[in-house]
């Protein structure tokens, strides 16, 4: 299965594990089993199945999303990319090179900072949200996927043209990557320590003393 089909199955069942933990299901199963239960008492004979399924759509349609509903789509969110970086990172283990794999960690403990904040981002219409997932998605795998089809020897020693062996292109690749985390990562800090300074401001207006003149 390709890395596209493997994450549009993931995704599926994800919103499907979402969706049978939201208020909107219960509320639409609870209709739905009013719906039974009528039927069971007689109250709805002739097409009772679609009145039950149109029950349970209804309540899933006029059931607003809580905030409750709004945390756990967020969690699954980023348990999904965690999960698939994850799943990404074993499958390089004992296949790379030492100072590849520190490479790797450090990029990790960059993305282990970043993906909480991912769906804050993006709902703010951040741009970074977008090279965040896919750094995680598609240029980090992608960028193993041409390395790793190279023979280790030749990765290792064939020189190319301008003087770089495969595996110092690899290490170039990952540094700028690195580089971008990194600059992603003072842009998201600054933003909280100017909406800090600011809120230090507000309550320095609203609650602070005013020096007394003797």
């Amino acid at each position: 299965m390709s890395r596209a089909a493997g994450g549009q199955t993931g995704g599926w069942a994800a919103g499907l594990q979402r969706h049978l933990r939201s208020t909107r299901h219960l509320v639409g199963t609870l209709l739905a089993v009013a719906g039974l239960l009528a039927h069971f008492a007689g109250l709805l004979e002739a097409f009772w199945l679609p009145i039950v399924l149109g029950l349970y759509a209804l309540g899933v349609l006029v059931t607003p999303q809580t905030q409750t509903d709004l945390q756990l789509e967020e969690l699954a969110g980023q348990q999904a990319l965690r999960g698939e970086l994850q799943t990404f990172l074993r499958g390089l283990h004992g296949r790379v090179a030492p100072d590849v794999q520190a490479r790797l960690a450090r990029l990790e403990a960059q993305l282990d900072d970043l993906l909480p904040r991912l769906r804050e981002l993006e709902l703010q219409g951040n741009p970074h949200a977008f090279t965040i997932r896919q750094i995680v998605t598609d240029y980090l795998p992608e960028t193993f996927e041409n390395y790793l089809r190279l023979p280790p020897r030749y990765a290792q020693q064939h020189v190319l043209p301008g003087g770089r062996t495969p595996h110092a292109v690899l290490l170039d690749q990952l540094a700028l990557l690195e580089q971008t985390l990194e600059s992603i990562t003072v842009s998201v800090a600054q933003g909280d320590t100017g909406e800090l300074l600011a809120n230090g401001r507000f309550l320095q207006d609203k609650f602070g003393t005013p020096d007394l003149k003797l």
